[in-house]
C-alpha cells in the first residue's frame, strides 16, 4: 500500500514512519487490490489539552476515512488504524455473505431444473 504523510506541528522522525508502515501494513490482507493509497495526517493540538490527532484516508475504490485523538501520538493513530481495520472487516464480510448467498441460490436454482426434467 502507498501512502501519503503529512504532520502539523510535528516533527516525522523515522521511528514513526516504521511504526505507520508496520500499523498499515496490517491492514494489506482486507484491501481488495494493490493499488490502495492512504492519506495520513498527524497533528499535535497544543490548545485542546496538548492532545494529539490522527486522519486516516484510504482510497481502495471506495473511501474510507477515520480520525482520532490521543494523549499520545501512537494512541491516537492506533485508535484510526482500528477504526479502519473495523471498517474494512466489515465491508469483507459483507462481500463474502453476499457470495456465499449468491451461489447458494443457483444451487437452489440448478437442483430445481434437474429435478424437472
Amino acid at each position: 500500500m502507498q501512502y501519503n504523510l503529512k504532520g502539523t506541528n510535528i516533527d516525522l522522525t523515522q521511528e514513526i514512519r516504521a511504526y505507520i508502515d508496520k500499523k498499515l501494513a496490517g491492514l494489506d490482507p482486507l484491501l481488495g487490490n494493490e493499488t490502495a493509497r492512504a492519506d495520513v495526517e498527524l497533528q499535535y493540538l497544543p490548545n485542546e489539552e496538548k492532545t494529539y490527532r490522527a486522519e486516516l484516508m484510504l482510497h481502495d475504490g471506495v473511501l474510507l476515512r477515520a480520525e482520532a485523538r490521543g494523549q499520545t501520538l501512537h494512541e491516537a493513530f492506533d485508535r484510526a488504524v482500528q477504526e479502519l481495520f473495523i471498517e474494512l472487516s466489515r465491508g469483507k464480510r459483507k462481500k463474502v455473505r453476499t457470495f456465499r448467498h449468491s451461489a447458494a441460490r443457483v444451487k437452489e436454482y440448478l437442483r430445481g431444473w434437474r429435478n424437472k426434467l
